[in-house]
């Protein structure tokens, strides 16, 4: 299964290959959007630390201004 991108054709193309209804976050790496509840899911906001004792929010994520 291919994923798609947000481009020209579908400007709001966001997890699993669906448009996202609610757009709050720009994910920089997969070049989707992201509603709130996606990046709850996805734990966006709350990524383990590489020495496991606590969490940082993902680089890649940018809130829609």
């Amino acid at each position: 299964m291919t994923y798609q991108i947000a481009d020209q054709r579908n400007p709001f193309m966001g997890l699993n290959n669906q448009i996202c209804k609610n757009p709050v976050y720009w994910c920089r790496l997969h070049r989707i959007w992201l509603s709130e509840e996606d990046v709850t899911r996805k734990a966006c906001k709350f990524k383990m630390d590489f020495d496991l004792f606590g969490t940082h929010k993902c680089g890649n994520l940018e809130k829609k201004s």
